[in-house]
């Protein structure tokens, strides 16, 4: 008889293999594990992987010429400018022969990039987007298993912790995206989405822009629609409830204020430098690439792991940076070595807040008006 934890993780694999990358006979899937503590989930991927015929290349614990994200703590402490410069063009000829590409995440301290030099981590997001870009390109999953470290991180117990990470992620999808679907028959092609709360009025049009339903596909757990909003079209001021948490770094009491779409003023509590380093990346990091609008309900608590935060139902986040492709058409989507998330929370137990397009309110308190 099979015990809990084998259950729970046969179904977390069946989520990656089959829903979110349908791995198929022949496909090349690019297999990538940051822990140690993950190694179960690891070995239970790749063996559905080979039985469904797939062919497994498999990474552990170190990726760093995949990018910022799989980097570690001594990549940024000691290499040098020249090497920050350097493309690997194995790595990039390595994606390009990809089918598919799962990412386990999850490592076992959440703060090991930490004090790294923000300049050397945005530099270094520069020199791999082209590695970013084919990745993109594929049918692609990112997780994370529930460690210790998040656990901690996150102020849970573990057991907690691993309960509410493993409910998120065996959610029933038919209904996110049957919210989903909701939700897009009131936002789709907005001329005006303004979000109001306390200490923030922004809006935003979405004219011609459909969102894209994010239902147990590229993210898992899941749960969101997101949009790219018109460029140009940002106007206010927003004060956001969660840190802005990148890399290791925890950047608190983030306000960003936007003239014609580009970020002209902003604030931070805690490590506004490492924000300001962000926002001056390049051009497009001073606009915003993506609105999203949280649908999960079975994440109500912060972790600070964008992964899970970005999806609690009741939550909006905007991205500074790089749009995705498939919300907008290339000549207007906003390019950015960048794609940073930060979370606000508009439900009633975080102070409140609406969601307001074209004049009528569409969500209060985190509450749909389908859900009243």
């Amino acid at each position: 008889m099979e015990n809990t934890e084998d259950t729970r993780l046969k179904e977390f694999t069946q989520v990656l293999v089959n829903r979110a990358t349908h791995v198929e006979k022949g496909d090349n899937v690019y297999l990538l594990c940051k822990s140690l503590e993950s190694l179960s989930l690891f070995k239970e991927v790749r063996r559905q992987i080979i039985k469904r015929g797939g062919m497994p290349h498999e990474h552990l614990l170190y990726d760093t010429m995949n990018g910022a994200g799989a980097a570690d703590y001594d990549w940024f402490k000691h290499a040098d400018s020249s090497q920050l410069e350097t493309l690997s063009e194995a790595k990039k000829q390595e994606m390009e022969k990809m089918d598919a590409y799962i990412r386990i995440g999850g490592g076992d301290n959440t703060q090991d990039l930490s004090g790294t030099d923000p300049e050397k981590i945005s530099e270094w997001k520069s020199t791999t987007r082209e590695i970013l870009n084919e990745r993109l390109s594929k049918k692609w999953v990112a997780t994370r298993f529930p460690t210790k470290s998040m656990a901690q991180n996150a102020g849970m117990s573990t057991q907690e912790f691993e309960e509410m990470v493993f409910e998120a992620v065996t959610a029933d999808y038919s209904d996110i995206s049957e919210r989903n679907k909701k939700v897009k028959e009131l936002v789709d092609g907005a001329e005006e989405v303004r979000i109001k709360s306390k200490d923030t009025d922004i809006r935003m049009s979405l004219e011609n822009r459909e969102g894209v339903s994010a239902d147990g596909r590229n993210n898992i757990p899941d749960g969101e629609v997101f949009y790219a909003p018109v460029k140009d079209s940002v106007e206010g001021h927003i004060s956001f409830t969660y840190p802005g948490v990148d890399s290791g770094t925890e950047v608190h009491g983030i306000k960003l204020w936007f003239e014609n779409g580009k970020i002209v003023d902003f604030q931070a509590e805690k490590n506004e430098d490492y924000l300001e380093k962000m926002i001056n990346t390049d051009e497009g990091s001073r606009y915003i690439g993506e609105l999203g609008l949280g649908t999960n309900k079975q994440i109500t608590e912060f972790t600070k792991d964008t992964l899970f935060d970005e999806k609690i139902a009741g939550t909006v986040h905007m991205a500074i940076g790089r749009a995705y492709e498939e919300c907008a058409p290339e000549s207007k989507r906003n390019e950015s070595a960048i794609h940073w998330d930060i979370v606000n929370d508009l439900r009633s137990r975080a102070g409140g807040g609406k969601i307001i397009v074209d004049g009528e309110v569409v969500q209060e308190d985190g509450k749909w008006i389908f859900e009243n």
